[in-house]
């Protein structure tokens, strides 16, 4: 089985000091009023990726963030997966619904 989670806030079972020391060196942050771990930065997203599927004991791939409606996704279904190069990380993409509508699509894509 693989466990989806969103970047912007997930929780993990409560860690021994070390690992969580690893974690928080490794790029998350953690809000303890909301007992939510989070993406602060990307730079070693892989090894966060493996320290979580370590905790969790299972495969961990997280949301896209789409960024044309702002929708996070999971890549299950994409007609893009095979060509992807940031599949199932924390990343900005383009939502299987944003890709239909083409024509607001491009429209997007000239404003910038």
């Amino acid at each position: 089985m693989t466990i989806v989670l969103n970047g912007k806030g997930f929780k993990l079972p409560r860690v021994e000091k070390e690992k969580f020391v690893n974690l928080i060196h490794l790029g998350l942050d953690y809000d303890r009023n909301a007992g939510l771990f989070s993406i602060k930065s990307y730079n070693n997203i892989e090894k966060v990726i493996d320290a979580v599927s370590d905790i969790l004991k299972d495969d961990v791939v997280f949301l896209q963030s789409c960024i044309r409606c702002g929708k996070d996704f999971s890549c299950r279904g994409c007609n893009y997966i095979d060509l992807c190069t940031t599949k199932n990380l924390p990343f900005s993409c383009v939502c299987s619904q944003c890709l239909k509508d083409r024509k607001n699509f491009e429209t997007y894509l000239t404003q910038f």
